[in-house]
């Protein structure tokens, strides 16, 4: 990651606090802030891969007998080898 201002690379993340960091969190956007410069930026930060799974398909998967929980225990058993 490099600063927008100096794109040096050693960057920080910042303190949050205030209303605009609330703002851009909800935005998925984190503080940082370059040592070189001191200049503060936001970054887009990534959804996790759990959140990333699409409502539809969530409900698709309810909708088929599977809770949650079942789906999670299914991975454990062993497939068969195939021939």
């Amino acid at each position: 990651m490099r600063c927008p201002r100096c794109f040096g690379r050693d960057v920080r993340p910042s303190r949050k606090g205030g209303f605009l960091d609330s703002l851009m969190g909800k935005l998925r956007r984190a503080p940082f802030r370059c040592r070189g410069c001191h200049h503060r930026f936001y970054v887009f930060v990534p959804r996790e891969k759990d959140e990333m799974q699409e409502p539809e398909e969530a409900a698709e998967t309810q909708a088929a007998g599977q809770s949650d929980d079942e789906g999670a225990h299914k991975s454990d058993v062993a497939k068969p080898a195939e021939p």
